[in-house]
Formats: structure tokens, C-alpha cells, sequence
């Protein structure tokens, strides 16, 4: 359990695992607020997978996480305001990424996990929705969903909502 930092302190900060204790709450506001802020930007401007967008998607898990624990069966389902828009304002996208239409296919990269790709036969250089890339021959396809969490969640988002939904 965290240490609290203060005694009115609703933030606990645990110097030993580096960590800091927020409300889910605080959490989701400022997860909106991004995401809010993000698809203001020119088009093209922020890169998906990369610089603090990936950060943001691991706290929106965290946050998903929460609220699934705290509402048990009444839970609904990941809150997709709080995820990466599909719209092309903000993002560049990668190409055959579910939401574009196409579809993917797992590989299993000894060593590195299973990722999902763009179902292309003819990529000697696949590339997964999370960015990862290797030689064709160094994988193979396999049957099921990845375990790179950000391929999954990539996948699961692609099939929850229509390209250009938020």
C-alpha cells in the first residue's frame, strides 16, 4: 500500500516501488482532457503508438481496470472516450489496422511474443498495430488473439467501434 505524502494528502506517493496512488476519478478526467486536446491538433501531428499516447493508453487500462473491479458485474465495458480516436484528424494510423477496414492476423515472434499484423502475404517485413517489425521468417502465423497488450487492445478497439467513432 502506498504511503500517503501528507496527512491531508489524497495522493500517496511509495518511494520503494515508485509509485503513485490516484483517484480513478482524477484519472479518467485528465485521460478525457487529453484525448480532448489531441484531436484540437493539425492533422497528422501525433503519431499512434508513440511519444505519450502510448503512456495514456496503459493509464486508460488502469483506470478500465478499476472500474471493472469496483462494478463487478454490472461493468460494461472498456470506456472507449478515453482511447485513441479513430478519426484521421489527430493520428496517423497504421496501415491494415482493423479499424481501416482490413484485417490482422497473429504472429508469434520467438522470443519476442505474439503481435497482430496486417493480413499482407507478400510483407517481408511485417509491421504489428503496436510498431514492433521483424522478418517474415523469423515468426509464424498462429491461431487466436496476440499477447502484446497493446496489439490486443488495438484489435479489441478495431472491433468494438466503426472507423471514424469515438
Amino acid at each position: 500500500m502506498p504511503k500517503k505524502t501528507g496527512p491531508e494528502d489524497l495522493h500517496g506517493y511509495d518511494p520503494g516501488g515508485d509509485t503513485v496512488r490516484v483517484r480513478r476519478h482524477d484519472l479518467a478526467r485528465l485521460l478525457l482532457t487529453f484525448r480532448s486536446l489531441a484531436r484540437e491538433q493539425a492533422a497528422g501531428s501525433w503519431e499512434h503508438m508513440r511519444d505519450y499516447d502510448m503512456s495514456f493508453e496503459r493509464l486508460a487500462d488502469a483506470v478500465d481496470t478499476a472500474a471493472k473491479a469496483r462494478q463487478g458485474d454490472r461493468w460494461a465495458g472498456p470506456d472507449l472516450r478515453m482511447r485513441c480516436t479513430s478519426t484521421e484528424l489527430a493520428y496517423a494510423w497504421p496501415d491494415g489496422a482493423p479499424y481501416d477496414g482490413g484485417t490482422t492476423v497473429t504472429w508469434n515472434i520467438e522470443g519476442y511474443g505474439s503481435h497482430a499484423a496486417s493480413d499482407d502475404e507478400d510483407d517481408n517485413f511485417p509491421m504489428a498495430l503496436c510498431g514492433f517489425r521483424w522478418a517474415s521468417e523469423e515468426g509464424r502465423r498462429m491461431d487466436g488473439l496476440p499477447d502484446c497488450p497493446e496489439c490486443l487492445r488495438e484489435v479489441q478497439l478495431g472491433g468494438d467501434r466503426p472507423r471514424g467513432g469515438w
